[in-house]
Formats: C-alpha cells, sequence, structure tokens
C-alpha cells in the first residue's frame, strides 16, 4: 500500500513547497511516520470530526504522573488506529532531574517497513 501524505517542515511542522512552487508531497516510509507522529500530537477530543482520536494529555499525562507504561501504552495505540500501521511499540523515559519525556517508537506499516521515531 503506497501512503502519501503533505510533507511536512520539521522546525515549524507546518506545510512546504517544493522546487517547483508545488505543495510537497511525501510518500511511504516517510507519510507513515510523519502520520503517526500528527495523531501522537493529538489531543484526546481534538479532532472536531472524531473526538474519540487523540491522546489524553490534559486527563492523565500532563500535570500527573501517569508512569511510562500508560504513555506508551496511548501512544502505541493511537499510531495503530492508523489502517496502514500495523504495529507499534514506543518506549519513554522520564528525566529524575529534569522531568522530561523522551522515547523512541518503532511502527511496522502495512508493507513491512519498519520505521523508528525519536520524541
Amino acid at each position: 500500500m503506497l501512503t502519501k501524505s503533505f510533507q511536512l517542515v520539521t522546525e515549524k511542522w507546518d506545510i512546504s513547497l517544493d522546487d517547483t512552487g508545488s505543495i510537497a508531497i511525501t510518500s511511504n516510509p516517510y507519510a507513515v511516520a510523519q502520520d503517526v507522529a500528527c495523531a501522537c500530537s493529538t489531543f484526546l477530543g481534538e479532532a472536531w470530526y472524531d473526538t474519540t482520536l487523540g491522546i489524553p494529555y490534559y486527563e492523565r499525562i500532563l500535570g500527573h504522573w501517569p508512569g511510562t507504561q500508560l504513555i506508551n501504552t496511548k501512544m502505541a495505540t493511537e499510531a495503530k488506529k492508523l489502517p496502514y500501521v500495523q504495529s507499534a511499540f514506543c518506549t519513554t523515559t522520564v528525566g529524575k532531574v529534569d522531568r522530561l519525556a523522551s522515547g523512541v517508537m518503532t511502527i511496522t506499516d502495512t508493507n513491512n517497513i519498519q520505521t523508528t521515531i525519536q520524541f
């Protein structure tokens, strides 16, 4: 399955133009990774037409100590909602001093292409 998406500029997470002045398009595996990153950045209820999409950042994560297992599970579940994601595995770590969360997600698309996303 070929997946295409608008290519987003990493620094601004906004659409960009290609060399011809048209909106830049990207395809597998970058498009799948980018779509997963967008899905995991969505707050629960933020998507107007399907309020079941998104991560419960306000309700369960921000301002709380959710534990890394909850974050890992919610992010992997959200990634697997995309029809072209076959599997997703997330590992989150939280710094004890600075309390900053970071991690890595490994996704496999329906073409069996494995991609790693760092966050």
